[in-house]
């Protein structure tokens, strides 16, 4: 069984890589690291999800053999849902298999018209940082190098403009899998949203659950969000 994770916004492959202290050693964890950041900053900075998606499929030669060596399952958290939509949308044009299942964090379905921001292309980048700083919307630590936080900032603006740009409805993306949405009832962004609107895009089923705390909601609670997936996938 293989697990790939999906970046959030202004993240990284890095930012996941604590969740394997809680996951079996035999499952293949895979964190998909996008173009222009961290381990690939030398290459350019994409902005749309599609983009990303198409370009993972042209580096990650993993993601080519999707079924041919056992079930696989994605995590995405916040951005990364939208990449999951997109990735799950295009390995049905390659008439790849659907994933066992698909961990769906932080973020409501892409139809519901829920964003940060009511027109994100007049939001400035000084408005979005301050709007995610304001809302503990970053799990990233203070950085006190000036010049790397301008870089970290323009990568987290260029993310959220995407993640807000893509629309999709559930004509044009079926998981074809079961479905686990994770939240947390503090979330800002999420207070008026419907958690179970992503149940249209699956017709199989869609389980919602909850934690205390924000956005990043699971840096308190990760070997529980663990347990889950652990127990999901059968590998408790």
């Amino acid at each position: 069984m293989t697990l790939f994770f999906f970046p959030h916004a202004g993240g990284s492959a890095k930012s996941y890589a604590s969740f394997k202290r809680f996951l079996p050693k035999d499952l293949n964890v895979l964190t998909l690291e996008l173009s222009g950041r961290f381990t690939r900053s030398s290459e350019p900075l994409l902005h749309d999800i599609p983009s990303c998606i198409t370009d993972l499929f042209e580096k990650q030669p993993e993601l080519t053999e999707l079924g041919r060596d056992g079930d696989y399952a994605v995590f995405g958290h916040s951005m990364g849902t939208v990449l999951a939509c997109e990735f799950v949308r295009q390995i049905r044009e390659k008439g790849l298999p659907a994933p066992k299942h698909v961990f769906l964090s932080s973020k409501n379905a892409p139809d519901e018209g829920l964003h940060c921001f009511g027109e994100i292309e007049n939001a400035t980048d000084e408005e979005i940082i301050a709007f995610f700083a304001k809302n503990s919307m970053t799990s990233a630590p203070v950085i006190p190098d000036a010049e790397l936080a301008a870089q970290l900032n323009r990568i987290l603006c260029n993310d959220v403009r995407m993640a807000e740009r893509y629309e999709v409805t559930p004509d044009e993306v079926q998981f074809g899998c079961d479905l686990t949405v994770i939240y947390g009832t503090e979330d800002p962004m999420l207070q008026t949203a419907d958690m179970h609107g992503w149940a249209r895009f699956t017709d199989k089923s869609c389980d919602v659950k909850r934690f205390s705390g924000g956005h990043f909601y699971y840096t308190e609670h990760k070997e529980a969000v663990c347990a889950i997936i652990r127990e999901t996938l059968g590998l408790a």
